[in-house]
């Protein structure tokens, strides 16, 4: 179907779920506008991938250049965390499919992971404009068809298209816009970090692994980075936050760390090598993720708690489903209410699943295989596998929401989930 109007989709926002809807858009050769408010690179945080995003790297054709850039490799998770308050690892590649296929995953600097993407997408055909704020989101009748937006030159203007994405994160214009934004009131929280020059390094088994470490005060993570820099944060309840924070950021932050073990053995040489961050990191989604004309696809739909890193691999999966969903109908429109209920309750759905167990992993005096079991109930009611391996999938992202299709939902024809 050609379209009346100048563009076939636009999008919001060109973080790594924008970047992946319109690359692949453009690939099947659809008039792709993407507007960004900010001039890449930028910074951003959220820097330790999961094995499941490598499949979509693989789809958009970019996972060479992701490879040959530098980024650290990471094999695994290193845990500080349950009853007994042991350090115990686990390894991609044990059971997981993605792992074996793809190798492992890696720790990026976001402003160089998310420009490559960018770029990726500039070079497909998609219509990049950095510096262009959306303002508004325009509709005819109850149908999006457009956005208001500010250029760089500060000026008003107006695009039309078939579809808009909404993939401006936390921002989350649509969102915002119908006012449908629900936070989770359990996993209200506040993020800090730091970055630190020096850190000791892992033993050569747990070598570019992310570290993550349970704390009276909340818990921790540390991240190697190619540029010699590691990160180091620190996430708390927003309530103990308020109660722990002694004079300034920095004087609590240190003493956090210093609270720690492992994370304070890496960190005693070590010299911080950056200023604080700190941001609120509340957890929330959307109650409606699609409708008439429009999808929302990663943060911008909902943000799971950082625990497990998952935040780039729902964004890119979400977008690779919703760039399916929308070629498909640029084909055939009187087809949009079946693909985008078929889209929104997948989504939901997994969501769901992944807050769940966030919830379940946040009581650290649980034993490694509640953990374990709690994970098996989710993937594996059936105890076709360990409870370790299914842990170990729900985890690096290799069972995504292709196990709601295999549960019961049924993908239109012409859309077809690509399993991790």
């Amino acid at each position: 179907m050609k379209s009346s109007v100048e563009n076939d989709v636009i999008i919001v926002g060109g973080g790594p779920a924008g970047s992946t809807v319109g690359a692949l858009l453009a690939m099947k050769n659809r008039r792709v506008l993407l507007l960004e408010s900010e001039k890449f690179p930028r910074y951003h945080i959220g820097e330790s991938l999961v094995p499941g995003v490598l499949p979509v790297l693989d789809e958009l054709q970019v996972l060479d250049k992701v490879r040959a850039h530098g980024f650290i490799q990471k094999n695994g998770i290193t845990f500080v965390w349950g009853k007994n308050s042991e350090t115990w690892t686990i390894r991609f590649d044990e059971k997981s499919p993605a792992a074996k296929k793809y190798g492992s995953t890696f720790q990026v600097i976001r402003s160089e992971f998310d420009n490559l993407l960018l770029r990726h997408a500039e070079s497909q055909g998609v219509d990049v404009r950095e510096e262009h704020k959306v303002i508004d989101v325009i509709f005819e009748g109850d149908r999006c068809n457009g956005v208001k937006y500010i250029n760089s030159q500060g000026e008003v203007k107006e695009a039309r298209a078939s579809y808009v994405v909404d993939a401006s994160g936390q921002a989350a214009v649509l969102g915002k816009y119908f006012d449908i934004v629900d936070y989770d009131p359990r996993l209200k929280s506040v993020a800090t970090w730091a970055y630190f020059k020096g850190v000791a390094p892992e033993i050569e088994e747990r070598r570019g692994n992310i570290l993550v470490e349970s704390t009276p005060y909340g818990w921790l993570w540390v991240i190697p980075q190619h540029n010699e820099r590691t990160s180091v944060g620190w996430v708390a309840w927003a309530t103990k936050y308020k109660e722990l924070l002694d004079g300034s950021i920095a004087t609590t932050f240190a003493k956090v760390l210093a609270s720690s073990s492992e994370a304070h053995r890496r960190l005693e040489e070590a010299q911080q090598d950056s200023e604080i961050y700190s941001t609120r990191d509340w957890s929330y989604r959307c109650r409606q993720l699609t409708g008439p004309g429009f999808l929302m696809v990663g943060d911008a739909a909902g943000f799971v708690d950082p625990l497990f890193s998952t935040g780039v691999w729902l964004a890119t999966k979400a977008a690779s489903l919703g760039a399916q969903i929308i070629n498909e109908l640029l084909e055939n429109p009187a087809r949009e209410q079946e693909c985008m209920t078929f889209y929104e309750a997948s989504y939901q759905h997994f969501l769901g699943q992944i807050l769940d167990f966030v919830r379940y992993f946040y009581d650290s005096s649980r034993t490694q295989k509640e953990y374990f079991y709690k994970a098996q109930g989710i993937l594996d009611s059936e105890k076709k596998d360990t409870a370790r391996s299914d842990f170990i999938q729900l985890i690096s992202g290799v069972s995504g929401l292709h196990r709601f299709l295999e549960s019961g939902g049924n993908a239109p024809i012409g859309v077809e989930y690509q399993k991790g």
